[in-house]
């Protein structure tokens, strides 16, 4: 029977991890020519309690939730894209980095993967990874999109 309770609270904390809009449909209108759309998510559901922060430029966005996405439109050029993980997290055996310089392109959406990486003595990291606009749409459609303060370019 705990089994089952634990399986049952395990889902309600991932159901809730993000709750708006599902990417499909948050993600429906045309990026202004004069801006760039950035898409950071987490599609994995492995290390749901590690939810660090996302910042561009120094400011941060949303946080890093299980199945969900923040998505901003930002001035195209550089931007510098982090997680704030904590300090003693460690990403010893995982792909991608803490931190993305991007040169973001007016009327495009960049789409950045975060990964989960779990530690050994530590708490995991969570590192971001470029894809293609096409795996990234793909892969927001079904996720929700988190609440953040992106602010409007």
């Amino acid at each position: 029977m705990r089994g089952v309770v634990g399986i049952f609270a395990v889902a309600m904390l991932l159901a809730g991890c993000a709750s708006g809009q599902l990417g499909g449909a948050a993600l429906t209108d045309n990026v202004k020519s004069n801006t760039a759309r950035l898409v950071v998510y987490r599609s994995s559901a492995l290390g749901f309690a590690v939810m660090p922060n996302y910042a561009v430029d120094g400011r941060v966005i949303g946080g890093s939730q299980a199945a969900g996405f923040v998505s901003c439109d930002l001035p195209p050029g550089r931007h510098e894209v982090a997680v704030n993980n904590l300090p003693l997290s460690s990403n010893l055996f995982g792909q991608g980095s803490e931190k993305l310089s991007l040169d973001l392109r007016a009327g495009s959406t960049t789409y950045l993967s975060a990964q989960p990486q779990m530690g050994i003595v530590t708490p995991g990291a969570i590192t971001l990874i470029q894809v293609t606009e096409s795996q990234g749409r793909a892969d927001v459609a079904s996720l929700r999109q988190s609440t953040g303060s992106c602010g409007k370019a």
